[in-house]
């Protein structure tokens, strides 16, 4: 903290924190452990509670029989902030979940010590009651939280409640997973931009928050809340229908002004017409609105160029790659189905189409460098006929490692479990070829 100085800004944005000196690239600006976490329903059953890591032979809390450890040692660890809701736990079935916005409203309601601990009342409030989203839910809540805590009163779960909305961060294990929500309240004073210039990630029970570009002395400390990258229309409707605020960063300023994401404006290679998918075309459908060819064709020949020639990745047209946010997005995440199916050959080739310009418009992204790194072990366990087929997969994926690794060492520290794991693969990928 003593990099920053807290400021207020307006009703709307609350305090902001901002560098008092420039900060470089990498640079650690936050590290903490105090955190109240609650496991999404999957990762409920199969991490541990404490340290998040999976194990086989979990065990629950003898007590509530809800929390399950992977030890003795994470359980007792984690006793200080269960006890203050294992009680609340026991009166529910074991063989039900819980979600972890009815159990954050449970503890803190129930609990004047957690909520001074935590800060909670200090915390910024999502103001509009009427929000559709928020007005269905909360009845639900309620219900659930009256469950564990029969004299919780409506007006304070509701209190707890939209601020819990607009403070939560998504938890994340190291290969950035969503694994559950957590409330920190040494970093609920950060706000988001759409282009923001640091990024949180969590290693086990711990939060870090690392600057992925220069900031001048002054600039405001932002981070994002919602995955990117995406298209102007999907990053506004998220953030409006989860955190109720209208971004007004200067990427989406400028958006703004241009009348149109100029980041997604494409030729129809039918008509010749531009339009942009994100704005002028109901429902994303990847259609030109005057023919309604598929704008999916517009970058077929250059992902197939590519293909051929990895090295050229970053050099083809990139001016064309920079303007294709949402193909790239849609086929990022086409590739993880396809792994999902293990359909590793169809995944490859996808995987590769989306690479194109990568490096231009999402380098500073833990995501993108996640992304290329499963590119890479693809690559590796390609078939090939002979020596030089051979060479050519391990050059191949020895590109895609090294351009992991410059995406990755831009915003998780030298000892991350990633950017150790990816480092491990190049290394090994390199004494192949060397061997050869």
């Amino acid at each position: 903290m003593v990099l920053f100085c807290s400021k207020y800004i307006d009703d709307k944005t609350g305090s902001g924190l901002f560098a008092k000196s420039t900060l470089k690239p990498r640079t650690n600006l936050f590290k903490t452990s105090q955190m109240i976490t609650c496991l999404n329903e999957k990762s409920h059953r199969e991490l541990c509670n404490h340290c998040f890591q999976p194990c086989s032979s979990l065990k629950r809390c003898s007590r509530c029989k809800h929390l399950r450890y992977c030890s003795e040692g994470c359980q007792r660890d984690n006793w200080k902030v269960h006890k203050a809701e294992c009680d609340l736990l026991s009166s529910i079935n074991a063989s039900h979940f819980v979600p972890p916005l009815i159990r954050f409203c449970a503890l803190l309601v129930s609990s004047s010590e957690m909520r001074s601990t935590y800060k909670v009342d200090g915390m910024m409030k999502h103001e509009s009651v009427e929000n559709e989203k928020i007005c269905q839910y909360y009845p639900f809540l309620l219900r659930g939280v009256r469950e564990m805590c029969a004299t919780a009163a409506p007006e304070k779960v509701y209190s707890l409640y939209i601020k819990l909305v607009v403070n939560l961060f998504t938890l994340e294990d190291t290969q950035f997973n969503e694994i559950g929500s957590a409330l920190i309240p040494e970093l609920t004073k950060l706000n988001h931009s759409c282009d923001p210039n640091c990024v949180l990630s969590f290693r086990g029970r711990t939060a870090y928050v690392t600057a992925i570009r220069e900031i001048p002395a002054g600039e405001q400390i932002t981070i994002s809340y919602i995955s990117l990258p995406k298209p102007f229309l999907s990053r506004h409707q998220q953030l409006f229908s989860q955190y109720n605020f209208e971004c007004t960063c200067g990427l989406c300023t400028d958006q703004r002004k241009k009348g149109r994401d100029t980041q997604l404006l494409r030729e129809c290679p039918s008509c010749k017409e531009h339009s942009n998918p994100a704005i002028d075309i109901p429902n994303n459908d990847l259609q030109c609105p005057s023919c309604q060819s598929s704008l999916l064709k517009s970058v077929t020949k250059i992902n197939d160029v590519m293909l051929k020639n990895i090295a050229t990745f970053n050099s083809a047209i990139t001016t064309r790659a920079q303007q294709d946010i949402e193909i790239m997005a849609h086929l990022m995440a086409e590739t993880d189905a396809l792994i999902i199916e293990e359909r590793w050959e169809a995944a490859l080739r996808t995987g590769l189409k989306a690479t194109v310009g990568l490096m231009d418009w999402a380098q500073s992204y833990p995501s993108t460098g996640l992304f290329l790194a499963k590119l890479g072990k693809l690559q590796l366990n390609q078939k090939f006929a002979d020596k030089a087929e051979y060479l050519d997969n391990y050059n191949r994926a020895l590109q895609l490692f090294d351009m992991s690794l410059k995406c990755l060492s831009l915003s998780l520290s030298k000892s991350h479990p990633l950017l150790v794991e990816v480092e491990q693969f190049y290394y090994s990928t390199n004494e192949g070829i060397n061997s050869q």
